[in-house]
C-alpha cells in the first residue's frame, strides 16, 4: 500500500513536510547534520527552542534522511518542543508541530509504538487550542498521521476515526483554504488503506474511487501523483479479491506516473513495482515476479529501515515463488530475510502495551510457520525447531509488551555461510545505482530552486547517463546473482547447517535428572515431534493436520471438564499424535523428566493425563514447561517450611463468585494450631490478603508462595489482566512488571490455585504469564488450566508440598507423585469447582481418580 501523509505546512520559516522525509544513504557515512544551519548551532544546544528548530529545518527542505539522521535530528526538536510545550498559546501550538515532526520521523524508522506517543501529545496540545483555522489544519494533520501510525501496526479498525475527524476538520476549513479539497481526497485514501487492512475490500475499492474522483478534480501540484497512488492502492485491493487481472492493470496504470513524477528508485515506485511482482506470482509467472521484484531492491536497500513493512512482503513473494519453482534453498534463504524483518519491526516496537498488536501477530506468524516447514522439507531440522522458537517467542514479547530489557526481540533467522554471502551480494546489487541517484537528486534540488551552477547542471546530465547505464548493469547482475545462488546452495549441502539443538543440550547436560525437551508443532498439513535428547535430536512426522488436532484437543478438554468417563480414549487418541512416535526414544534413553516446549493450542494439553492403553504418563514421567523465550536458571532450591507464605479468597467480589473452599486449601496446606500443615509460614485470608500484606510478604523473599484466588487473564493485555486480591481489589499484571514492590524474586516456587489461571486465549498466555513471573524474579510457576475442585486440591497441594519439604523430591517428580497418589487412592467427596460458589454435588464413587481432579496443574521454568 501508498499512503499520503498531508500537506506542507510553513511555520518560521520552516517547511514541515507531511510525507516521508528523503533518504541519503551517505548521511550515516558521513556527518548526519551535515545540511543543518550552523548559524544556530550554539543556541540550539543551549536550549533555545526557535534556535533548535530552525538548526535542523535545512535538513527536512533539502533531503530524504536515514536513519542516522533522524536520530540526530530528533534531539533538537525535543528541545523544541520542551521550550515551547509550557509558553504562550502560540508557543503551545509551535510544540505541537515539534511533537507532530517528532511523530512523523519515528514512524518513519518504523517506531510506530513511539510515534503514537508523540502524536497524541500534538492532539493533546492543539485540540484546546483551535482558535485558526491553521490550528483546526495542524490537529486535522495529527489525526491523520496517527491513523497511518496505527495502520503501520495492522491496528486498521483504530485508525478509521481518527481519519473521519481529519476529514472533517479539512472540509469545515475548503472556503478559507480551497487546498483542504486536496487533504479530503488524502484521507479517503488512507481510509482506503485501513478499509483494506480490515478486509472489508469492495467497501475500500468504492472509497478509493471517491479518492481518485476528488483528486482528479482538485487542482493541486500533488493531485495527478496521489491518483496515481489510489489507483497502485486499487491493484492491491483487487490481488486481495484474487482479481489479479484487474490488479495488475490498475497498478501498471500506476506505475509510469508515479515513476516519471517520484523518481525510478524512489520508495514509491519501489512499492508499484514489488506489488506487481506479488500479484503476477499469484498467476503462477514466477519468473517474472521475482524479475520484477529484484527491480524493486535499490528502494529496499535505500530505505532498509523504513521499508521494514515492504521487506516481509517482498520477501515472502521471493520465497513462495522459489518454492512453487522448485529451488528450495532460494525460497528458505528469502523465508528468513522475511522473518528476519518482522523480527526488527518487533524490536523496534518493544514498547507497545496495546492489545492492538495481537492483529500484527496473527497477521505475520504464517512467516515463521511456512520458513520452518521449508526447513523441514529440506532434512534442517535444527533450524526448523530454532524458527519455531522464534515464532514463540513473539509470542511472549507480544504478552509481556516489555520495554526491551529482556532481549526477546534480538533473535534473528541464522544465515548459514552461503546464505550470508548471497545477502551480501543482494545488497550490493541493489546499491549499484543508489549512489548516482541520490547525487542526482541532490542536483535536482538545486536546480529546482535556482541555485545550480552550469557545472552542476552539466554534471545532472552525466549522472542521468550514469544511471541508466547503472540501472541496465543492475538488471544483468540480477540475472547472474538469481543463478549463482542456487549454485553455491547446491555445492554446500547440509554439511553447513546451522545447528541450533547445543543450547538444549547444554541445559540438559546440566541437569541431574535423565531429561529430555520435547518440542511439538502443529503444521496446516502435519504435526511435528522435536525430540532433543543428550547429544542427539530426532524428529517425526504425524499425518494429522492442524484443525483436526485442535478438534481433539478441544474435545479432550470438554471430556475431562465433564468428568466424563470417555475422556480416557479421547486422551488416548491424543497420545498417539503427540507422544506415541517418540516414546521408544525416550524409554530406551531412560528419560525421567519431559520438558514440553509446546506452541499455541496444544500448550492446553494435560500430558500427564495422556493414556497409552495401559495407563497414564504421569505413571512414568514427570512433565514441566519450558519457553525457550526465557532463559530458565535451573538450580535446587532451599527446602525450607519457614520461608513460606500464603494468601487465599473466599468472599465473592463484584465479578467473582465465593470460593469457600480456599479456607480449608489454606488450613491443609499451611500448620496452624493443629499442626497439620506440611508449610510453616504465615497464611492470611480474604481482608488481610491486600496489597500491603503482599509487599511485606515479597520483601521477605519467601521460597514458597501459595495463591489460591481468581485470575483473570487476557493474553497481550496486562492493565486488564489482575489477580483478585481479598480487599476486592485488582493487582494488574503491569503492575507487577512495572513495580520493584511486587516483584518475586526469591521466590523459589509461586503456585496460583486459582481459577483456570493458564487458560483464556490461543495457547500463548500460558507461556506469557510463566514467563511474567519468572522475568520478575520466580524460579518456578503451577497454575491450573481449568477451573481446579476444591475437593481435590487441598489433598493434592498438601502431598505436593510434603514431596518438596519432606521427601526432597524436585519439584516435577513431587508434582507427579502427588498426582499418582491420588490417581490410585481412594477417596471419595464432593468435587465442587473452584470456578463458582461449592455445590452439594455429590460425584459418588468415581473417587478422585479421573483426570480431572489431578491432571490440572501444570508446572513452568525450574522444575528442580
Amino acid at each position: 500500500m501508498i499512503r499520503h501523509a498531508g500537506l506542507v505546512l510553513v511555520f518560521l520559516g520552516v517547511a514541515l513536510f507531511g510525507a516521508a522525509p528523503f533518504v541519503r544513504a551517505q548521511d550515516a557515512q558521513h556527518n548526519p547534520l551535515a545540511l543543518a544551519d550552523e548559524s544556530h548551532r550554539a543556541a540550539a544546544d543551549a536550549g533555545d527552542p526557535y534556535a533548535a528548530y530552525s538548526y535542523v529545518y535545512p535538513i527536512f527542505l533539502n533531503s530524504r534522511m536515514s536513519e542516522a539522521t533522524i536520530r540526530a535530528v530528533l534531539p533538537y526538536l525535543e528541545i523544541a518542543y520542551e521550550g515551547w510545550r509550557n509558553g504562550t498559546d502560540e508557543e503551545q501550538v509551535y510544540a505541537a508541530y515539534a511533537a507532530r515532526q517528532i511523530g512523523q520521523s519515528l514512524s518513519n524508522i518504523s517506531d510506530h509504538a513511539d510515534a503514537l506517543n508523540w502524536l497524541s501529545r500534538c492532539i493533546r496540545i492543539v485540540l484546546p487550542n483551535l482558535t485558526s483555522p491553521e490550528n483546526e489544519v495542524q490537529l486535522a494533520l495529527c489525526y491523520e498521521d496517527m491513523a497511518i501510525a496505527l495502520q503501520a501496526l495492522e491496528r486498521h479498525g483504530d485508525s478509521l476515526p481518527y481519519l473521519g475527524l481529519a476529514r472533517r476538520l479539512y472540509r469545515a476549513n475548503i472556503g478559507k483554504m480551497p487546498e483542504m479539497e486536496f487533504s479530503v481526497a488524502n484521507t479517503l485514501l488512507n481510509e482506503g488503506v485501513g478499509l483494506d487492512g480490515l478486509k472489508r475490500f469492495r467497501e475500500a475499492i468504492g472509497v478509493y474511487e471517491d479518492a481518485l474522483e476528488l483528486f482528479e478534480a482538485v487542482d493541486h501540484p500533488r493531485a495527478a501523483i496521489s491518483a496515481a497512488y489510489v489507483a497502485n492502492n486499487v491493484g492491491v485491493t483487487y490481488w486481495k479479491l484474487k482479481e489479479y487481472q484487474s490488479a495488475e492493470a490498475w497498478i501498471k496504470r500506476a506505475l509510469p506516473v508515479i515513476e516519471e513524477m517520484d523518481g525510478p528508485l524512489a520508495d514509491t515506485t519501489g512499492k508499484a513495482r514489488m506489488n506487481i511482482g506479488i500479484v503476477i506470482s499469484e498467476e503462477g509467472r514466477y519468473d517474472e515476479a521475482i524479475q520484477w521484484g529484484m527491480s524493486a531492491m535499490p528502494y529496499i536497500a535505500a530505505n532498509r529501515v523504513q521499508s521494514l513493512g515492504d521487506q516481509r512482503w517482498m520477501f515472502e513473494m521471493f520465497s513462495r515463488a522459489f518454492a512453487a519453482k522448485g529451488q528450495r534453498e532460494r525460497a528458505i534463504f528469502f523465508g528468513k530475510m522475511a522473518v528476519n524483518a518482522q523480527q526488527e519491526l518487533r524490536a523496534r516496537n518493544a514498547s507497545l502495551s496495546d492489545s492492538g498488536t495481537e492483529a500484527l501477530r496473527a497477521e505475520w506468524r504464517r512467516l515463521y510457520r511456512d520458513l520452518a516447514d521449508l526447513l523441514i522439507e529440506a532434512g534442517r531440522i535444527s533450524e526448523a525447531q530454532a524458527v519455531l522458537n522464534m515464532e514463540k517467542e513473539e509470542e511472549v514479547f507480544e504478552f509481556l509488551r516489555r520495554d526491551g530489557d529482556a532481549g526477546l526481540e534480538s533473535t534473528r533467522a541464522i544465515l548459514t555461510d552461503e546464505e550470508l554471502s548471497a545477502e551480501a551480494k543482494l545488497a550490493a546489487l541493489a546499491g549499484i545505482p543508489i549512489e548516482a541517484e541520490q547525487e542526482l537528486r541532490a542536483l535536482y534540488t538545486k536546480l529546482d530552486n535556482g541555485t545550480a551552477t552550469e557545472a552542476e547542471e552539466d554534471q545532472l546530465f552525466l549522472l542521468e547517463d550514469a544511471l541508466q547505464v547503472a540501472t541496465e548493469q543492475f538488471d544483468a547482475a540480477v540475472e547472474a546473482f538469481l543463478v549463482q545462488v542456487e549454485d553455491e546452495a547446491e555445492r554446500a549441502g547440509l554439511e553447513q547447517q546451522f545447528d541450533a539443538v547445543g543450547a538444549y543440550q547444554d541445559v540438559l547436560a546440566g541437569l541431574d535428572r535423565s531429561t529430555a525437551i520435547l518440542q511439538v508443532a502443529a503444521l496446516d498439513e502435519a504435526v511435528h515431534l522435536f525430540l532433543t535428547l543428550p547429544g542427539v535430536t530426532l524428529h517425526e512426522e504425524v499425518a494429522v493436520t492442524k484443525g483436526t488436532l485442535a478438534r481433539q484437543v478441544l474435545e479432550a478438554l470438554q471430556l475431562i471438564e465433564e468428568q466424563s468417563p470417555e475422556a480416557e480414549a479421547a486422551l488416548g487418541l491424543l497420545h498417539d499424535q503427540v507422544f506415541a512416535p517418540v516414546r521408544n526414544a525416550l524409554e530406551d534413553a531412560q528419560v525421567e523428566v519431559v520438558m514440553l516446549n509446546l506452541e499455541g493450542f496444544l500448550r492446553y494439553v494435560p500430558f500427564a493425563a495422556l493414556h497409552d492403553g495401559e495407563g497414564y504418563l504421569v505413571e512414568r514421567f514427570a512433565f514441566s514447561l519450558y519457553s525457550p523465550a526465557v532463559p530458565t536458571q535451573f538450580g535446587r532450591g532451599a527446602r525450607d517450611a519457614d520461608k513460606a507464605a500464603g494468601f487465599g479468597v473466599t468472599q465473592a467480589h463484584p465479578g467473582f463468585s465465593p470460593l469457600p473452599g480456599v479456607a480449608n486449601e489454606i488450613e491443609t496446606i499451611f500448620a496452624a494450631s493443629d499442626g497439620q500443615g506440611v508449610l510453616l509460614g504465615d497464611a492470611v485470608l480474604d481482608e488481610g490478603f491486600d496489597t500491603r500484606s503482599l509487599r511485606k510478604v515479597l520483601a521477605r523473599k519467601p521460597g514458597i508462595l501459595h495463591i489460591a484466588s481468581h485470575f483473570a487473564l487476557m493474553p497481550g493485555q496486562e492493565d486488564d489482566s489482575f489477580l483478585l486480591l481479598g480487599d476486592g481489589s485488582h493487582l494488574s499484571l503491569s503492575e507487577i512488571r512495572e513495580k520493584r514492590a511486587f516483584r518475586f524474586r526469591g521466590v523459589d516456587l509461586l503456585t496460583l490455585s486459582a481459577c483456570q489461571t493458564a487458560r483464556g486465549g490461543d495457547g500463548s498466555e500460558i507461556d506469557g504469564f510463566g514467563a511474567t513471573a519468572q522475568l520478575n524474579g520466580a524460579s518456578a510457576v503451577m497454575a491450573s488450566l481449568w477451573p481446579v475442585a476444591d475437593a481435590a486440591t487441598p489433598i493434592l497441594m498438601q502431598d505436593f508440598y510434603r514431596g518438596m519439604i519432606d521427601d526432597g523430591f524436585d519439584k516435577a517428580e513431587a508434582l507427579r507423585r502427588a498426582q499418582v497418589a491420588m490417581l490410585n487412592g481412594d477417596a471419595t467427596g464432593t468435587g465442587a469447582t473452584r470456578a463458582a460458589e461449592a455445590m452439594d454435588e455429590d460425584f459418588g464413587d468415581i473417587g478422585f481418580a479421573h483426570p480431572y481432579f489431578w491432571s490440572a496443574f501444570v508446572l513452568m521454568g525450574n522444575w528442580l
